[in-house]
């Protein structure tokens, strides 16, 4: 019977590591930027469930869609077209691309189309509406990782026209940047995928002893309670777990915030 609640308990820890290390992250690199969409129709799921997933799955901004965005935008001007007509091209584009970055960047691109049209100062429109746009009451997750795309892309216009460099070779060197910050982080993430895992793992090894000390016939609760010897164990063991916790996850969010 002990030998059982051990396999059992063993099978559990390695379902835990396995479910939070195992995983891919959401994410994860993409070379270049060609991206794998995976879709899931409203067909191949009960009604209801079907629209509500689609819903919240629409909620969070794809970062990925930025550096798409860029590239469309130097694919167009290396095709020839007119910088001041870009933003109504993409208008139009993006006003029949049901995504999540093409319903928050619509109205910054409307913005710029009617700087461009009435031959205002494009940069200085982008970044008058980016805050708009972005700081709205229901805005998606990521959408705030926007401000910093609208604010880029008015400077590469600027260094465009002030320097005389050709407009998409700054867009492509700027989109190829924004790829690789979206590879290193996801590269990160898969680094701190066992970190996280082992945390999430010491953080039930104390449930797991209590669990095996009552299997070998010991009352884990009583040792613990029974004598001040105990209390003092159980405070010592309790302070111990929150800071291990508490650094564990601490050493972690360094290595995931960018330095």
């Amino acid at each position: 019977m002990t030998g059982l609640i051990v396999a059992l308990l063993l099978g559990a820890a390695v379902v835990t590591i396995l479910s939070h290390g195992g995983t891919e992250p959401r994410g994860g690199p993409r070379g270049g930027h060609e991206r794998a969409v995976r879709r899931t129709h409203p067909q191949d799921l009960p009604m209801g469930l079907g629209r509500l997933r689609i819903r919240l799955r629409r909620q969070v901004l794809d970062v990925h869609d930025m550096p798409l965005f860029i590239h469309q935008l130097a694919g167009l001007l290396r095709a020839g077209r007119p910088p001041h007509l870009l933003w109504s091209d993409m208008e139009r584009v993006y006003s029949e691309t049901p995504t999540v970055f093409a319903r928050t960047a619509l109205p910054v691109i409307a913005t710029a189309r009617r700087a461009a049209d009435l031959g205002l100062n494009v940069p200085d429109a982008l970044r008058a509406a980016s805050g708009r746009a972005t700081g709205q009451a229901r805005a998606p997750v990521n959408a705030d990782r926007a401000i910093g795309l609208w604010v880029d892309l008015a400077g590469c216009l600027v260094v465009a026209e002030r320097s005389g460099v050709p407009l998409a070779a700054i867009l492509e060197r700027y989109a190829t940047h924004l790829e690789a910050g979206l590879d290193s982080a996801a590269a990160r993430e898969t680094v701190l995928a066992g970190p996280r895992a082992t945390v999430v793992l010491l953080a039930w090894l104390p449930v797991i002893g209590l669990v095996l000390g009552f299997a070998l016939g010991v009352d884990p609760v009583q040792v613990l309670l029974g004598s001040p010897l105990g209390l003092l164990t159980l405070g010592a063991g309790t302070v111990l777990m929150v800071v291990a916790r508490l650094w564990s996850g601490r050493l972690v969010q360094r290595a995931v915030e960018p330095s």
